[in-house]
């Protein structure tokens, strides 16, 4: 009984070792940001998508005086 017990260990292992898909590492782009003065929450998401393919979003709060930003999110 222990021999066969053995045996089967064996055979899954082996199994295992010649029949597992093999597992190829993948490269991922990194995340790149753009900034410039928001015209428009549209106008924001539509250049940052024109020119990026990517999404923008204008500032949701600023301080007094100083422009709203476009941040546009995209894949290098």
């Amino acid at each position: 009984m222990a021999k066969l017990s053995t045996l089967y260990f064996l055979l899954v292992i082996l199994l295992i070792f010649c029949c597992g898909t093999r597992m190829v590492p993948m490269a991922e782009a990194k995340d790149c940001y753009k900034v410039w003065n928001c015209k428009g929450e549209d106008n924001c998401w539509e250049d940052c998508k024109n020119s990026y393919h990517g999404k923008g979003m204008c500032d949701l709060y600023t301080a007094p005086g100083v422009p709203k930003q476009c941040f546009c999110a995209y894949k290098c």
